[in-house]
């Protein structure tokens, strides 16, 4: 995050003292998930102090938002708080974005190859296309010692888009890999204010 040099916005929604307890716990292995409701903030804000790059993924405003989502020429992304790039190495194949309120997605494809998108053939991917993406790229939840598994990438229960938060969504089968920015709605959030 930028450095606010005139202290505007919002103060942030925890001390240096609750963030210190919050890594030293998250480092003995408790979860993002467990944490986020116990200090009563995102699971988004808590990536954001565990993860040392997650400044770059996390947005806290709308200009910044749109600005980042210029490729969805017509659309008012400011409903949507999820972005999901699928990548194959450093080159972008799809960009997803998710409004899990009304349960609506929006793709641009920037490949040809039905093989490399997301959702193959189709151009206007429903809610059922989003979760079945989701779940070709999650771990299976049939998979043997599932919850050893869960536990060594510190998730609480099976939770597809915290796994593939965890795991970029890599699978053995090919080398698309995802990441995952978001708009951070807390609250107090206006827009345009920092809410961290």
């Amino acid at each position: 995050m930028a450095f606010n040099e005139r202290c505007a916005g919002r103060k942030s929604a925890l001390d240096n003292t609750n963030i210190n307890l919050i890594l030293q716990r998250y480092k003995s292995g408790e979860t993002v998930s467990s944490l986020s409701k116990e200090f009563g903030v995102s699971r988004q804000t808590i990536y954001s102090y565990v993860n040392k790059n997650s400044d770059d993924r996390i947005y806290h405003s709308y200009s910044l938002w749109s600005k980042l989502n210029r490729e969805f020429k017509l659309l008012n992304t400011d409903r949507y708080t999820l972005r999901i790039e699928c990548m194959s190495g450093e080159r972008c194949l799809s960009v997803i974005l998710v409004d899990f309120e009304s349960e609506h997605v929006e793709v641009v494809n920037s490949v040809k190859n039905p093989l490399l998108k997301p959702f193959g053939i189709k151009v206007k991917p429903n809610w059922e296309d989003f979760e079945d993406f989701m779940v070709e790229r999650c771990i299976p939840a049939e998979r043997y010692m599932i919850k050893q598994v869960l536990r060594d990438i510190k998730v609480d229960n099976y939770d597809c888009l915290s796994i593939l938060e965890r795991t970029e969504g890599r699978t053995g089968e090919d080398d698309i890999w995802l990441r995952f920015s978001h708009l951070c709605k807390e609250r107090g959030f206006d827009g345009n204010i920092q809410c961290e």
